[in-house]
């Protein structure tokens, strides 16, 4: 009951938001119920909804796009080696997002061609992405990155940090649209971009853009930052706490 009557208030928020925009304009306006997320201990993912309103037509299509904080990300191939699987080769993915999640009122291939969508970079296909070896080697070559990347995606969807499957998003009359963000419970702190892109007829008619921020929150922030700000107390508290309840231990089973 309550997230229905969030959905009908949000809903005509977007209306509002619609009438303020001149009829040739051509803007997507779009927000989030949630901008700010904590990240606690009890942190298990959330959803979050996403809504607008924009000047189209009933054959407009929306595309909306999360990308997470950019981060470093280590693929490894196995071998077999003597009959056993070992580690061969490692390459690193320099900057690639941590999140990555489509949501489209249509499939993709409906709503625009290979050569539009590759040059948006919409798709886990079509992001251009760096890899690198771990440990480059004088004379090595570079390892191609788009002969790794389905295998990449494949792993980061199974993590549930790119889901392979294109989330839906619900557009009425041309006008208003809605759609349901997911966060899974293994997200990062950072800043999230959330494009919202307009298609008509093949190409991008308007553009915006919101942001999720996600930070960590509670006794986790606490024991992170101050891990992080004060490591070398930090490391000698962890030595401390590790020997006292070694102790504990003994003394416990001593009794016994």
């Amino acid at each position: 009951m309550i997230r229905a009557v969030a959905i009908y208030m949000l809903t005509i928020c977007g209306m509002l938001a619609a009438s303020l925009v001149p009829a040739h304009a051509g803007r997507v306006v779009a927000d989030l119920s949630q901008s700010n997320v904590s990240i606690t201990s009890g942190f298990h993912g959330t959803e979050l909804l996403l809504f607008g309103a924009v000047d189209g037509r009933e054959t407009d299509d929306i595309i909306v796009v999360v990308s997470g904080p950019p981060t470093d990300v280590a693929q490894r191939r196995k071998a077999q080696v003597g009959g056993i699987w070992i580690n061969v080769e490692t390459n690193i993915w320099k900057d690639a997002p941590s999140l990555y999640q489509i949501l489209a009122t249509r499939p993709l291939a409906d709503i625009a061609n290979v050569d539009t969508l590759g040059q948006l970079q919409i798709g886990a296909d079509k992001l251009k992405l760096q890899l690198q070896p771990e440990k480059p080697r004088p004379g090595t070559e570079k390892p191609d990155a788009g002969k790794f990347l389905q295998s990449f995606a494949r792993n980061m969807a199974s993590t549930g940090l790119w889901p392979a499957e294109v989330g839906s998003v619900k557009l009425t009359d041309g006008a208003l649209f809605r759609a349901d963000v997911q966060l899974p419970a293994n997200v990062i702190s950072g800043i999230y971009d959330v494009r919202i892109l307009q298609f008509r007829d093949g190409v991008v008619f308007s553009e915006s853009q919101t942001n999720i921020y996600i930070k960590k929150g509670g006794l986790s922030a606490m024991i992170y930052n101050f891990a992080h700000d004060y490591s070398l107390f930090y490391g000698l508290f962890a030595i401390a706490f590790a020997v006292a309840a070694g102790w504990l231990a003994a003394a416990a089973f001593r009794r016994g």
